[in-house]
């Protein structure tokens, strides 16, 4: 795919280019001389318009946006936008990086789902393409550079696969599989609050203040357990918690039950729409493989009092202390997981890394993460300011020298927004000459933090500066 849209940028072709293949979605992408303007089509495409229209114009009612524009006018979500920008109810900055976002996001699952087809070694999955000279929007409202937001997409599926998460789409909706396994979580209020089977990886990431990606590295280990799955349509689910005791309460469910006395053995029959939750090993393109239990299967789940490991369905046959059988009636004893050092209490403070270099954010991320902190890791310098007015960090680590616009300059960006000038700014960078610690301090930062970055000086400075 990438080397069709150097090709299409070379002939500096305009009109559109649609991809798509016989058993999966198809996309359409916009061109004007070579250069990218717009996007269309592919997996969730009204909740993906819907997330990003609300997230730029978080002050505005979507419903209210969408009226704007007839639902018979040709490319109706790029008119909105128009007359969002007519109406000076979005700046051309926030105009752009919505534009290049979705235009990545887009780029993103075309490259999920080429590596899924190719990795399944299934012709029939392969993406084809036509291209239609000319058929573009009338008016121009921005030009993405087609190279940066391709390196975007790129770089943001790289760090999805390593993160081995390949097998999983982010347009995935996380659903309650099994509710008592969360039973002895010290986040399970969150995370019943959070994943409800009405958003996506990315709509919680976004209701959550965390990448995708994090998000998803959090659930993971609940994924494993069978706490949590996923399904390729929205799930609601009625399940609430006691307000007067905090126990997760499934009085909805008529074959549940959960009891909080030591010792007492929950009894949980299989979910009734077991059938539509997506298994681990093919979460991306089969939406119709599911976790499945044996008919009339029960798990039983010792208390949590008791409870020191997990243990997954999938390794019970190696646990001595759980057991699993496929027969059908058999009764499979599964002990819920401890308190997880992946889920985050959402009334921690978040701290924001802003740091073209993957390695970095991630390394902050696991110090920050293990001590109980949420983050988010910002590598775009050009949509950095925007990124953090959005997710209203409590701390800022912020790194020097990046293209396009450099620590200096956004530090400066920072001072003159009114929701982040008293957030504490500490400069990460490679340099520590005098020079550079009074150009810091003129634009306004906090602290200075040399490279590498280790444990103890992030802690130590997060510790000076933040009340905790």
């Amino acid at each position: 795919m990438n080397q069709l849209i150097e090709q299409l940028q070379t002939k500096l072709f305009t009109g559109r280019l649609n991809l798509g293949a016989r058993d999966g979605p198809t996309w359409t992408l916009y061109f004007r001389l070579g250069r990218l303007i717009w996007q269309a089509g592919g997996s969730n495409a009204d909740e993906r318009w819907r997330r990003y229209l609300s997230q730029y114009c978080s002050n505005l009612d979507v419903t209210k946006l969408e009226g704007l524009v007839s639902p018979q006018e040709n490319y109706r979500e790029y008119c909105i936008l128009a007359k969002l920008r007519e109406q000076k109810l979005i700046e051309q900055q926030q105009l752009v990086s919505l534009i290049t976002n979705l235009i990545a996001e887009v780029l993103f699952d075309i490259i999920q789902f080429v590596e899924a087809k190719r990795n399944g070694n299934n012709p029939a999955g392969q993406l084809s393409y036509t291209t239609v000279v000319g058929e573009v929007p009338g008016f121009l409202l921005a030009v993405i550079p087609t190279e940066e937001v391709l390196k975007q997409a790129t770089q943001a599926w790289q760090e999805w696969r390593d993160a081995e998460l390949a097998s999983y789409s982010p347009n995935l909706y996380p659903v309650i599989q099994q509710l008592e396994l969360l039973q002895g979580q010290a986040s399970a209020k969150q995370i019943i609050s959070l994943v409800d089977g009405t958003k996506t990886l990315r709509g919680l990431g976004q209701k959550s203040g965390r990448d995708a990606l994090v998000l998803a590295r959090f659930l993971m280990p609940l994924v494993k357990a069978g706490a949590i799955a996923f399904s390729p349509t929205p799930s609601p689910r009625k399940v609430g918690i006691s307000q007067e005791t905090g126990n997760l309460s499934s009085a909805n469910n008529p074959n549940s039950s959960l009891k909080t006395e030591e010792n007492t053995v929950i009894q949980v029959a299989p979910p009734a729409t077991s059938k539509q939750i997506v298994s681990p090993s093919s979460a991306v393109n089969n939406p119709n493989s599911s976790l499945k239990t044996e008919e009339n299967t029960v798990i039983q789940v010792a208390p949590p009092a008791t409870s020191k490991q997990i243990v997954s369905p999938s390794s019970a046959v190696n646990n001595a202390n759980s057991s699993l059988k496929t027969e059908e009636n058999t009764v499979i004893q599964v002990a819920p997981p401890a308190a997880s050092k992946a889920i985050i209490d959402a009334s921690r403070p978040l701290v924001a890394c802003v740091d073209d270099s993957p390695t970095i954010c991630r390394s902050l991320e696991e110090i920050l993460t293990q001590q109980g902190y949420r983050f988010v890791g910002i590598q775009d310098s050009l949509t950095a300011v925007l990124k953090l007015i959005k997710s209203k960090p409590d701390f800022i680590f912020l790194d020097l020298l990046m293209p396009k616009v450099n620590g200096y300059e956004i530090c400066s960006q920072i001072r003159k927004t009114p929701s982040l000038k008293d957030v504490p700014v500490v400069i990460l960078t490679g340099k520590d000459g005098i020079v550079d610690r009074m150009r810091t301090k003129l634009v306004g930062a906090t602290d200075f933090l040399s490279k590498p970055v280790e444990a103890d000086k992030v802690l130590n400075m997060l510790h000076k500066y933040l009340s905790v």
